[in-house]
This record gives structure tokens, sequence and C-alpha cells, in this order.
């Protein structure tokens, strides 16, 4: 089942349904590891593939020889991917790939010791001489060449076969003549490649012949352009004569952060800047039937910046507006963000709970475990159906399952789709810092080979800006992190002790320093600084920092409503308890208990009505009191 995200939903839905308005943008979806981004493509590829032609290539699934094999050109796995996905016949959608057929012919060939009249004569023998069974064989090499960037069967045979009659077919019927002749239109492409070029068309192949097997990254850039551009012309041709066509054709590029998606990414926007360059000097623009949406951690764009391109629109999901983003003729970048509420209860009805327990229990304890993210969510959803009694008891929920939720954080840093056990021990380390830069200091403590250039410290969705503006990690990385760094040895390198200590060392300022001094345990001297401040400070910047300095969970408090060595009743006894048991009321999802958590209210509302008389602005505590009181007075 799948849930949520109804406005990037409706955002490809809007995109995929603009049809002649020119070249729809590139969209790119951001978010963390495990943020549902590969869900939102499987979801889309389910909801059109039997409307349009949908294609979902997976580069990652791409084996290390398989990149081996690919470095004639980048663009080729994927190219591959996509000609054999988009081969599934569609009603309504005659796609016929005669160009990019023509240049993979092209590259089949090897000219290398011929002069140029013999390569010529070979070139166009082979070309010529393409019948059922030659096809058959360039489209199982297609199939190899693309890996596993797509589903094919164990045994591809009946696939390939399937795809290159339909190709054959629809190459017969694109030429509507008997015999296997390439049209003239597909040779003479090569020429003008849609950009109003003069070359001799048969020369332009002929040197795609030579160029495929360079290593030279600018010829290799050529080629991948070339490429795409095959490509962009076989689907605009193919879909000319339509006059009912009511979709573009769908292209799904899961982690666009890799080597290969990213090369295809970087030639299409290439090609589509030089084809419309060609337009803009009174030539007609050429309809652009192709939708592509990719996913990425954030590096992606990174690589695009470097592109000179015209800056994308940035939107975050809830902000996202079909006007503004059909604005957007390039690319368009949108974050994703965390389930809500009630998307994890609608969630949690696709599963059948014991009589006693109801579906919207079970999801609100998973929301609030989980902030919403949506790997978290699935993973504490499947461990409750097994388990539905742990429902009410979230600590022996979470107890062993953290670093299962973290891993899917980082798993994307790592080769091969799993996580790479040295980035979830730094993560754990990362964990207890506030901000980026504090977490700097922590690289010395990082396990080996994770240093200040991992992906760890320079994704930009895994650190976000938060409401100060300063980047900092996921509620759930800290929460979960912190549970982890607690359990660690004392006799570690990165200890407790040695990371919140080396953190509170390097604070320059007195918040993180005191946040720091917290979660080492001294609760008194944090105390006694913060009641003396209280009537120093404005009321707001007072109120502020005390929210910095609670805003973790400490996993080692064992008494959150202990006063210390404070006399009772006392304002510094109220201060010594508001430090454990805000952070737990507040904070904690594990503490559940209604009675306790009725107790922490009252405690909190006493404590914050007693120190506004030391209060610059007592209005401030006095209503910041009243919202504990609500809670004390709602659940008794």
């Amino acid at each position: 089942m799948f849930e949520g995200r109804t406005r990037l939903r409706g955002l490809v839905q809007g995109l995929v349904g603009a049809v002649g308005a020119g070249v729809t943008p590139v969209l790119v979806v951001e978010g963390c590891g495990g943020s549902g981004k590969s869900a939102l493509l499987h979801q889309t590829v389910l909801e059109w593939q039997d409307r349009t032609p949908t294609v979902l290539v997976r580069p990652r699934e791409l084996s290390a020889d398989d990149e081996d094999t690919a470095w004639d050109s980048a663009v080729r796995p994927v190219l591959a991917a996509v000609l054999l996905g988009l081969s599934t016949e569609v009603p309504g959608f005659p796609l016929s790939f005669e160009r990019v057929l023509l240049a993979q012919i092209a590259m089949r060939v090897d000219t290398d010791t011929l002069d140029q009249e013999a390569a010529l004569e070979e070139l166009n023998r082979q070309t010529n001489n393409y019948r059922d069974r030659n096809l058959r064989d360039l489209v199982r090499d297609l199939a190899a060449t693309a890996g596993s960037l797509i589903q094919l069967p164990v045994d591809p045979a009946p696939v390939v076969n399937r795809i290159a009659d339909y190709l054959g077919g629809m190459l017969e019927t694109s030429r509507r003549a008997s015999g296997f002749r390439w049209s003239r239109a597909a040779l003479e492409w090569f020429g003008h490649q849609d950009q109003r070029l003069s070359l001799n068309a048969d020369h332009a192949r002929l040197r795609l012949s030579a160029q495929a097997r360079s290593r030279d990254p600018d010829v290799r850039r050529d080629v991948d352009d070339l490429l795409v551009a095959a490509l962009l012309a076989d689907l605009r041709h193919s879909l000319a004569p339509v006059s009912t066509r009511r979709h573009n054709v769908l292209m799904l590029l899961d982690d666009g952060d890799i080597a290969v998606a990213t090369t295809f990414v970087r030639a299409l926007l290439r090609v589509r800047r030089a084809i419309a360059d060609t337009a803009r000097g009174g030539h007609p623009a050429l309809p652009d039937p192709l939708l592509v949406v990719t996913t990425s951690g954030g590096l992606l764009a990174e690589e695009l910046a470097e592109d000179e391109l015209p800056e994308a629109p940035v939107l975050a999901e809830s902000d996202v507006d079909a006007d503004l983003a059909r604005s957007a003729r390039v690319w368009l970048r949108v974050r994703s963000e965390d389930l809500t509420s009630k998307d994890v209860v609608q969630l949690a009805k696709s599963h059948l709970w014991p009589n006693d327990l109801a579906a919207s229990t079970v999801g609100k304890v998973v929301h609030r475990l989980s902030r919403g993210h949506p790997k978290s969510v699935d993973t504490l959803l499947r461990k409750l159906h097994d388990e539905p009694s742990r429902t009410r008891e979230p600590a022996r929920l979470l107890r062993g399952a953290e670093t299962g939720l973290l891993e899917p954080f980082v798993r994307e840093f790592s080769a091969g789709g799993r996580a790479n056990k040295h980035h979830v021990q730094a993560l754990v380390t990362l964990s207890a810092a506030l901000t980026k830069l504090e977490a700097q200091t922590l690289a010395p403590l990082l396990p080996d080979p994770v240093g200040l250039g991992s992906p760890l410290y320079s994704s930009p969705t895994l650190w976000t800006p938060g409401e100060s503006g300063e980047q900092r990690l996921p509620p759930l990385v800290r929460y979960l992190g912190l549970r982890l760094l607690a359990a660690r040895p004392g006799t570690d390198e990165a200890s407790w002790d040695a990371v919140v200590g080396k953190l509170r060392d390097h604070a320059g300022d007195e918040g993180p320093r005191l946040r720091h001094t917290l979660l080492l345990g001294d609760r008194a001297a944090v105390a006694a600084e913060l009641l003396e401040s209280l009537a120093d400070m404005a009321t707001k910047a007072w109120l502020d920092l005390f929210d910095l300095v609670t805003g973790e969970v400490n996993p080692r408090e064992t008494a959150p409503d202990s006063i210390g060595g404070a006399a009772r009743g006392s304002d510094l006894a109220h201060v010594h308890r508001l430090l454990g048991v805000v952070p737990a009321f507040d904070h904690d999802p594990c503490v559940t208990d209604p009675d306790v958590l009725q107790d922490y209210a009252v405690h909190v509302e006493q404590a914050l009505r007693q120190l506004s008389n030391r209060a610059q602005d007592p209005a401030l505590l006095l209503r910041r009191a009243q919202r504990y009181e609500r809670f004390g007075r709602n659940h008794r």
C-alpha cells in the first residue's frame, strides 16, 4: 500500500498530461535515504504503465562488471534500458527507435583498419544487412549493456525476441514499405541532428563508429549527446502523427546521483538546450514528448550546477504548485517531506490488528517513533504486525532495532545498496552534534576510512537547515544515534563521554556548552547557570536557550523528575526538574504512560509558574505553563 505524496503525484500527473506544452522540466525529487523516493517511482509505474509508455531505470543495480563494459559511453546502459523498457506496446503509442538503432549499429562496426571509403562501404553494408536475426542479436546486446538497470527475467531470450519483433514491426510500419530498409529521414537525421547542422549524414555515422571506443572525455560527451538526441528525435517522429495523444512518455530514473544516471541527465539537458537555441533563431520549437523524473540525495543538483543551467526552482513537497512547476522549463527540484500522522494511520489500516487494538492507535505510535520517516514507518509497522502487543511498549519495540532504522539513512552512500557498517558507526557518533559545523570537531573520532570528505558530511539531504538556519541531522537520526551512543562501552575511543566531552570542550556559545554539559550528566551545574541567567536575560531569549539545552532526550537519564541536591520547592529544584522532565515529555516517543505524562505536565506547569516571578516578562513563562496545564486537565 502506498500513502501520501499527494502533491508530488499530482505534479507528475500534470507534467505527464502537458502534451503540446513544449519541453517538460526534468523533475528531481530530493530526500535523504529511506525517504520514500524509490517507492514513489514504483508507485508511478503502477499508475501510468498501462496509459503511456513508462520505463523505470535503476542505475544502482548496475554491477561493477556492467560498468566496466560501459566505458565507451556512460549513457549507453541507461539508453539501452530506456529503449528496452519503452518497447512494451502501449495502444496509441507507436514508438519506433530507428535513429537509436542506427546509432547502435554504427557503434558496433569496427572500421579502425580501413580507409574512409572502405570504412563507409562496410558501415553501409552492415547497416543494410539487418534482418530479424541481426536485430535480435542487437537487442540481446542492448539487454547485456543495460545490465540490471531494468527488470528482465532470468532467461531474457523470450523478452528479447518479443522486443526485437516489435521493433522490427514498428520499423516496417514507419517505412510503409516491404523489405528491410532504413527510412531516408532517419539516415539524414545524422546530418542535422535537429540542430540545423550541415554534416554529411554518412560521415557523421562513420565518425560515431570511430568515436564510440574513445576514452577521451570530450569525445565521449559528444557520443552521449548524439545518442540522447537520437532518442528524443525517435520519440518526436514516432508520435507526431498521433493527434489524439493525451500523455507524454514517462522515464523514471532512480538514484540520479549514480554516475551513469547523472551523465544521462546532463546529456539530456545539454541536448535540449542546444535544440532550444536553434529554435530561438526564428525556427519553430520542436515537440519533446519525454518527461524524466529522477531521484537524488542532493548531489545531482551540485553536478548540474557546473553546467551553467538556469537556476532550478526548489520547492518543499507541501509547497508544490502546478503553475509554478510548469514555469520551470529546464529542471525542477522538489524536496520530499516526511509522512504525516494521518498518512501513517492510513498505512496502519492496511494491516489486521487484534480486536482490542485500533489502527489509529498503532499509526500514532509509529508516527511518534518514526517522526514520519517513510522507511522507518514501514519497518515499524512490519514489526508491530508480528508483535502487536509492543504497540503499548514502544521502548521494547525500539530496543535492538535502532541500527536497522539508521541504516537507510546511509545506504545510498554505498555501492550495492547495503549500508556500510563504518558509515553507521560514524553516523551514531555524529548524532551527538548539534549542527554540521559542530560535527566537524568529531572527525578524529570517526572510524577509518570515514572523514571530512565523506558523504556523511557533504550530503545536502542528510543535513538540512533547522529553524536557526544551521544544518542539522534529522531528529530521528539524533534520537536513535544517541541511544546507540549511550550503549557504547566506556573504553570505546568514541564513547559517550569522549564524544560529548569533545563537543563541550569545543563549544563556542553558551547554549551548546550547556546542552553538552547536561548530556554528560551534570544537571545541577546547568540548573544553577540557567537559574542565575533568568533574571538577567530577556525572557524570550532565556526560553530559546532553555529549548536548545533541553532539545534532546538523554538516554542515560534514569530519574527525569529528580531535584538532585536542591531544597524541595526551591527555584533551583524546579529548574533541576525541568531539565529532566521537559526532554522526556516533549521529545521522548517512548514515554507514553498517561499517568507518567500527566505527572510530568504538572511538574512543568508548577515550575514555570514559580519561575515566572524571576523573569523579566512573566507572561511568557505563564503562557507556556498553560500549555502543560491544558494537557494535565485533558488527561485527568
